[in-house]
């Protein structure tokens, strides 16, 4: 965290890095949810030399179009608007930072090679990964170590003699933790936030150094290791010392992201032809002449070398690690999973739901939630015993999870209480589902003790987010859902409620 004291001298530095004009109302831009072609297009038309780069990156092999694109608004039919955004501040910002006044300690040639590397690794890791946003995922790259110029302007004497060890984010970050409490990653984040660019891109800048933090299960997750890994990538392009970390690469990338060795060669060969584009759109030398051809090679006997040692053991290993693997997969699953009716448990639910709401917000796309509870199943309990109780709460488990759909979820939220999540759809599909499951319940007879057609029904409230109605947060959007429940019970029970009969005054219970 940033202290008070560096935050006051960040923001009295007069030489601090700041967007330009233009950059500052492209910015505007990519946080209006209703730009148009026509507003880009008119903010870039007074910048000649950024809407060439347009120009030229939309011709380039990255987009292999059969035409050449003649003017912008062909660039931005073949980009996309918001690929054009992210391409367009990339550009911008480069341009002005590169040309500010340099003072402090860092190598400020090296600086630019290394975010123009990190930047071209994050585009091959997102076509490799399917990962999407590409143009903002290099924009991202681009400036992910801003603050580390920040605080060359704000303390030049922090990186004095740092020399090549600059291009190491562990050394920056050893120096500027022992200095000043905060790495340049949490200033990074602050001066982002204070610029107002789109939170998606503040959180993985804050975030850099630790992308662990984001659920890999999440968009925003696997957005976030990119932006770190590509960091590493041009960390290893850019060694001088003769010691390339290759296995440290090799390492980081399965873990993080799961590329195998044999993915993560082609990733570095494709990254040494995307080079010469990189440095003809940027009219930037990145590598001296020949490098990347040096870099491939010691990539792939290293990656070799190792792989052929690990070939010496992996014979006698190999059953152990899967054995392991299936009991860690087993007891990883037996912690998400309530043990009675194998549904999710709320555990599970709560992290589940906060990343799709974050997603909803993100896409600005609904997302439904059914809360769901079986009638007078006390008095079930009650006359049959909990064995029979337990017998029906398995049976209901299964009708719920075979009348979803594979991308939602269903929860054991406590008891006879059940939600359902379903991402990506609006109110009269979840309606139309919640009905069926209604209906489900209400056929099915139950064999239990001597009573062989014991009928239960189940009541469920229903609320939708980003269809005609925003909720403020996932538990905002979960207690709408509870309250649509509780009408759904004074209304007689085995039924299915929206919460739009509460919020319109039908029955009001705000």
């Amino acid at each position: 965290m940033i202290s008070p004291e560096l935050k006051k001298q960040l923001e009295n530095c007069k030489s601090l890095p700041s967007p330009p004009g233009v950059a500052t109302q492209i910015i505007a831009l990519a946080n209006d949810p209703d730009v148009d072609m026509d507003q880009i297009a008119k903010v870039l038309a007074v910048d000649p030399a950024t809407t060439t780069k347009i120009l030229r990156i939309a011709n380039s092999p990255m987009y292999a179009m059969q035409r050449k694109t003649q003017n912008l608004r062909q660039a931005l039919l073949v980009l996309g608007l918001n690929a054009t955004i992210s391409l367009a501040l990339s550009f911008c910002l480069l341009k002005s930072w590169q040309k500010a006044d340099k003072s402090g300690g860092l190598d400020y040639s090296l600086f630019w090679r290394r975010g123009l590397l990190a930047a071209t690794a994050s585009q091959v890791l997102a076509r490799v990964l399917g990962v999407k946003d590409s143009e903002e995922l290099f924009l991202t790259s681009l400036i992910q170590d801003i603050g580390v110029m920040a605080l060359d302007r704000t303390r030049p004497d922090l990186y004095a003699g740092i020399g090549a060890d600059q291009i190491h984010q562990d050394a920056l970050i050893a120096r500027e933790q022992e200095r000043l409490g905060a790495d340049h990653a949490d200033v990074g984040g602050w001066l982002l936030e204070k610029w107002s660019f789109p939170e998606r891109i503040q959180q993985a800048v804050a975030n850099s150094h630790h992308p662990e933090r984001r659920s890999i299960k999440s968009t925003e997750g696997a957005f976030a290791r990119c932006v770190a890994l590509a960091s590493l990538f041009a960390e290893v392009f850019l060694e001088n010392s003769g010691e390339r970390q290759f296995q440290r690469l090799a390492d980081v990338a399965r873990e993080s992201l799961g590329i195998d060795r044999e993915a993560l060669r082609d990733i570095i060969s494709e990254l040494g032809t995307r080079i010469p584009d990189a440095e003809a759109v940027f009219h930037t030398d990145i590598l001296t002449a020949g490098s990347a051809e040096s870099i491939l090679d010691e990539a792939r006997e290293a990656l070799m070398v190792r792989n052929l040692q690990a070939l010496q053991t992996v014979n006698s290993l190999q059953d152990q690690q899967e054995s392991l693997e299936r009991r860690t997969k087993r007891l990883e699953e037996s912690t998400r999973r309530d043990p009675l009716t194998g549904l999710f448990n709320r555990a599970f639910l709560d992290q589940f739901i906060r990343d799709a709401f974050e997603n909803s917000n993100r896409a600005q796309g609904p997302l439904s939630v059914a809360f769901a509870d079986l009638d007078k199943f006390k008095a079930v309990n009650d006359t049959y015993g909990h064995g029979a109780g337990d017998q029906i709460l398995v049976t209901t488990a299964n009708i719920l999870k075979s009348s979803v759909r594979g991308t939602d979820i269903v929860a054991r939220y406590g008891g006879e209480e059940f939600i359902l999540v379903f991402p990506d759809t609006d109110y009269l599909l979840v309606k139309m589902i919640c009905e069926r499951i209604v209906k489900s319940l209400r056929e099915t007879r139950h064999d239990v003790g001597d009573v062989h057609d014991l009928a239960v029904t189940i009541s469920v409230g229903m609320a939708t987010h980003n269809d005609g109605r925003s909720f403020g947060s996932a538990h905002e959007l979960i207690n709408a859902a509870d309250k649509a429940l509780y009408t759904a019970k004074l209304q007689g029970r085995n039924r299915s409620v929206p919460f739009e009969a509460v919020a319109e005054g039908q029955l009001a219970y705000m």
